[in-house]
């Protein structure tokens, strides 16, 4: 070993060393808002992106991908695509209604919910996703449950199709807002369960 690389190593070591330590050290969580104070930001939250993993359990099918969702006011667009990457469809909702793209074909109708039911086969609320995304209930929303801090761990949803669905939220992001991390919804035959990997907001 040469006298160069003996002065060197000691501080390549120290680097390396302190590189492992910040990798380790992990987010310090912060203070959930008040529950009022929470409720009226997340309200005010239209715009935003989230990627998570989806698993769908339907009557003779199941699906499991990644979700991708781009919310821009009241309209949005949704890819869902597998397991290894290739898209099962794409969502996007407008003023003219919704349309859905989906082997090489596309569709439109005036409601999402009817659309996917009748391409998929397997329902899911979609027109009041964008509220129980977020951890937020509608007008058909009942029995609702909270946490000590406010939040909303369960509800009870009738959706635009008069299906009924069991929300429930067992995981937060531990930021300010508490985001939701873990969603489940429930129907009579159908079982849906999201891991949101990460909200960004636009």
């Amino acid at each position: 070993m040469t006298q160069s690389t003996k002065l060197w190593l000691p501080v390549l070591v120290a680097l390396f060393l302190s590189g492992c330590a910040s990798w380790q050290q992990p987010k310090v969580a912060e203070i959930p808002l008040p529950a009022r104070e929470r409720q009226q930001q997340l309200a005010t939250l239209t715009q935003f992106e989230l990627t998570a993993s989806l698993g769908v359990k339907a009557p003779g099918d199941s699906v499991s991908g990644s979700l991708n969702w781009v919310q821009q006011d009241e309209f949005y667009t949704a890819d869902l695509n597998n397991f290894i990457g290739i898209n099962i469809f794409k969502l996007q909702t407008s003023a003219q209604g919704a349309l859905v793209q989906v082997s090489g074909e596309t569709h439109q109708a005036q409601s999402a919910a009817a659309l996917l039911d009748y391409l998929s086969g397997w329902s899911l609320p979609i027109e009041e996703m964008p509220l129980w995304l977020k951890g937020m209930t509608g007008n058909s929303s009942s029995d609702l449950r909270f946490d000590p801090m406010g939040r909303l761990t369960s509800f009870s949803l009738l959706d635009s199709q008069n299906r009924r669905w069991q929300v429930s939220y067992p995981k937060f992001f531990p930021d300010r807002l508490s985001l939701p991390q873990q969603i489940t919804l429930e129907s009579s035959d159908t079982r849906i369960k999201l891991v949101i990997r990460q909200w960004k907001m636009l």
